[in-house]
């Protein structure tokens, strides 16, 4: 299963990953993980394949998680303290037995989600990866400049001077108006 397969898009970080299900927050939210199965294909889309059934609970813990992720992160991007509750949370989920790797057939490493508890396994790496971004204090994570976008993202690029979620998307869009905009005006650069 390919992320265009499953309709989830993914930025490079786990837990920003998690918190891109949730599209359009800052206009129209729109939920990706609305049934157990969705977040079943999050979960193998993203960090390994979940042979198992995904409860309801497990779909409330993993948006519980997702904002607390997404808090956190706004809060690092504003310079602000991140809040008790959303750490404490990303804390407990730390701690939980994360995915193991394995060693295929092939020479290959692959990871496999805890036996018996998948996706809380997937959750927990999911936390380990927020609490490593959040205590990463380089500058490179932002929010998105794309008008009413409100994803977060991390900014690898070796400059570092990445303005937009995604150049195909959000930057595309900026770029574009930007284009048709000097076009009607007449002040286009020859």
């Amino acid at each position: 299963m390919t992320p265009s397969d499953t309709g989830f898009r993914f930025g490079g970080r786990l837990s920003l990953d998690l918190t891109w299900t949730l599209r359009y927050r800052a206009v129209a939210p729109t939920d990706l993980l609305s049934s157990p199965d969705d977040l079943r294909r999050w979960v193998t889309a993203a960090v390994a394949p979940c042979s198992v059934a995904v409860t309801p609970a497990d779909l409330r813990a993993a948006v519980e998680l997702r904002e607390a992720v997404y808090s956190a992160a706004l809060a690092v991007v504003e310079e602000r303290p991140v809040g008790r509750a959303a750490r404490s949370l990303l804390n407990r989920w730390a701690a939980r037995p994360a995915p193991f790797l394995r060693l295929d057939t092939s020479g290959r490493s692959v990871r496999v989600l805890q036996p018996g508890d998948e996706a809380a396994s997937a959750l927990a790496v999911v936390a380990l990866d927020a609490i490593e971004l959040l205590s990463t204090a380089d500058g490179r994570l932002r929010r998105c400049a794309g008008p009413g976008c409100a994803l977060l993202f991390y900014d690898s690029s070796r400059p570092g001077r990445r303005r937009w979620c995604s150049t195909e998307r959000c930057g595309n869009r900026v770029n574009s108006a930007t284009y048709r905009r000097r076009q009607t005006d007449g002040t286009t650069n020859h």
